[in-house]
């Protein structure tokens, strides 16, 4: 009895092995396994995290493994598909073949979990720039995969039928494909309000189409008309979905301006081609006057964009905004700038309130960082700004860790770059106005000599009083001698926007969350 359950396991074992070795099934380990390097490949933002656990340079090395198991694989197919043989034996029949075959198996598998892994590592802020990676190059890699599935299907296709329905899908793929790249196939359309950053000397005009084109801004300044483009050195900038112009700043307040924009179907050494033009409504633009200004203030969105229009629908009329930074977790693309920062401010100040921009740890990082301050029209991140009696400095601490972590690639400099910005504090003079702070972290310098230093000439200025975020929560506190606000940002599902009111007396600190609730109310004296 005992050996008829031994023999029927063992027939069993044969046949799932068998089953494992069939044509199909090695393909599908091929295909599988393919993906799962092209995934590797989109989800190396998470390489530092996983590399810093084991050891340098294992995301690489898993990867290059993952190729290998791919070409093998396919390899795999082939001999097994085609029957290939040497000396009279299929080669698909050697011990060595199985064993190989089997080996990848099981590393593809892996993989799978492996890449399952690193989207847990990564999370939910950074599996959509993952996918952006991966969008970058998806068409070569379909391409490929196309290729590869042809060779290895079509010769084994005896129905004709089949074959012509495999060569007209392929056909369409490749006519379509072609319409495309020559016309745009989206509508050309301004996406969003009009963000009006005040970096001090100037405004800045910026405001975003769904693709790329040229950019202006008209309006009519003491009788004369102006029509102002984004160029630089005379050539207009055709190249960006966001488009910046510098206006005096006399020239916009109490003014009412539009922006335009014509799409750019091709720009080329000698022509080119542009579509439609788009021109907005006009927007009248204020700044706070008067003894009593209010301001909302928003930090550490981290893309969660409903939660924070939740947050501030409560904070109900404000003057001005100001952006305390941290809106993504790295600026890699184009469209992160756009989607969160501009459009962002656009939609919370309707074009016709200024915006103060901090910027927060987390936009220093990525290949679109150090294009930041062109994007946004400012000439340097800490900066002075402000209306009537009350001023602000801008401060900037760039990141919240050493130049050397890892996270940062070897890309950074900002050791340097905070002691130019606390020589910069220095050279201001001490005014009248009530001033206020902004910075995105509290802890100014990562340097506690260079920190004492600030946090001296900020006394020596006569400012009591910081405004920042970056804990992600809504405190009040005391810090080097200073108070402190802290205006809260996302944390579990929950997202708290702030306000403050200036008056001459002191100013009141507000704060409300995405679930319609007033979470702080402080009234301090100057």
């Amino acid at each position: 009895m005992s050996d008829n359950i031994e023999n029927s396991k063992q027939k069993k074992g044969s046949k799932a092995k068998e089953n494992l070795l069939k044509s199909p099934v090695i393909l599908l380990m091929a295909v599988i396994s393919g993906i799962m390097s092209v995934l590797s490949y989109a989800f190396r933002i998470s390489y530092v995290f996983i590399d810093s656990a084991v050891f340098n340079g294992l995301s690489m090395t898993l990867l290059w493994i993952s190729i290998i198991n791919t070409l093998l694989l396919l390899s795999a197919y082939v001999l097994k598909a085609y029957k290939i043989t040497c000396k009279g034996k299929l080669l698909s029949d050697t011990k060595g073949f199985v064993v190989t075959y089997f080996v990848c198996f099981g590393l593809t598998i892996f993989f799978v979990i492996y890449i399952i892994v690193n989207m847990i590592i990564s999370g939910a802020e950074s599996i959509p720039v993952a996918f952006k990676l991966l969008r970058e190059n998806i068409l070569y890699v379909i391409g490929v995969f196309t290729i590869v599935l042809l060779l290895a299907i079509l010769p084994n296709v005896k129905n004709k039928k089949v074959i012509a329905s495999i060569s007209i899908v392929v056909g369409l793929g490749i006519f379509f494909s072609a319409i495309f790249t020559i016309y745009p196939d989206r509508v050309y359309k301004l996406t969003a309000d009009p963000m009006v950053v005040d970096s001090g000397e100037n405004f800045s005009i910026i405001f975003a189409t769904s693709d790329i084109g040229t950019g202006y801004v008209e309006y009519e300044y003491e009788g004369e008309k102006y029509k102002v483009y984004d160029e630089k050195g005379g050539r207009l900038k055709g190249d960006s979905k966001i488009h910046t112009v510098k206006v005096p700043k006399e020239h916009l307040i109490d003014n009412t301006y539009k922006v335009g924009s014509k799409r750019v179907i091709d720009e080329l050494s000698y022509g080119g081609r542009t579509g439609k033009e788009v021109v907005s409504k006009g927007y009248e633009f204020t700044v706070p006057k008067g003894d009593k200004q209010s301001y909302l203030t928003v930090s550490d969105w981290h893309t969660h964009l409903n939660d924070a229009y939740n947050a501030v629908d409560n904070v109900g009329e404000y003057d001005g905004v100001i952006l305390l930074g941290d809106a993504v977790p790295g600026l890699m693309f184009e469209d992160e700038i756009k989607d969160y920062i501009v459009e962002f401010g656009g939609k919370l100040s309707k074009g016709t309130k200024p915006v103060i921009y901090v910027r927060g740890n987390h936009e220093t990082r990525g290949k679109k960082a150090s294009e930041l301050l062109d994007y946004l029209g400012m000439d340097s991140f800490y900066y002075t700004a402000g209306y009537g009696d009350y001023e602000f400095v801008v401060l900037d601490s760039g990141e919240d860790k050493e130049d050397s972590h890892p996270e940062y690639g070897g890309m950074n400099n900002y050791a340097q770059y905070r002691k130019d910005m606390v020589d910069w504090m220095k050279t201001l003079e001490k005014t009248d106005k009530k001033t206020i702070a902004l910075v995105h972290s509290h802890v100014i310098c990562l340097e506690k000599e260079l920190e004492q230093v600030a946090y001296d000439e900020l006394k020596r200025l006569g400012i009591s009083q910081i405004v920042g975020g970056h804990i992600h929560t809504t405190e009040y506190m005391e810090y080097n001698g200073m108070k402190v606000y802290l205006d809260g940002g996302y944390n579990n599902n929950e997202y708290t926007a702030s306000k403050i009111t200036l008056s001459k007396e002191g100013y009141l600190l507000e704060a409300w969350n995405n679930k319609d609730k007033k979470v702080f109310d402080k009234k301090i004296a100057w």
